[in-house]
């Protein structure tokens, strides 16, 4: 994707996005709902509660990024020997 280029997502009704970005230097963070969630409700449906404390904690604790990071880079390393795991199998 070239840089500057919008790209559209569409989100069924109960379905919320975190938007991550970064701007001169400093990391964005945007909430978006698939659906709008009423004024008077008195409790927040639990995907828009679970996107909304993530964003937060995102924007408030920069130790948190770097475990969110490292957790990412952990499990992707997992992944990578699963799958060497099972291409090492399958050519036996």
């Amino acid at each position: 994707m070239a840089a500057g280029e919008i790209t559209s997502v569409d989100l069924d009704p109960g379905e919320v996005a975190l938007v991550i970005g970064e701007e001169d230097g400093q990391m964005s963070v945007r909430v978006v709902a698939g659906g709008d969630v009423p004024e008077d409700a008195t409790d927040m449906p639990a995907a828009q509660e679970i996107i909304l404390a993530l964003a937060m904690r995102l924007l408030t604790d920069p130790d948190f990024h770097d475990d969110v990071l490292d957790w990412y880079y952990d499990h992707q390393d997992e992944e990578d020997e699963e799958d060497e795991d099972e291409d090492g199998e399958a050519e036996k």
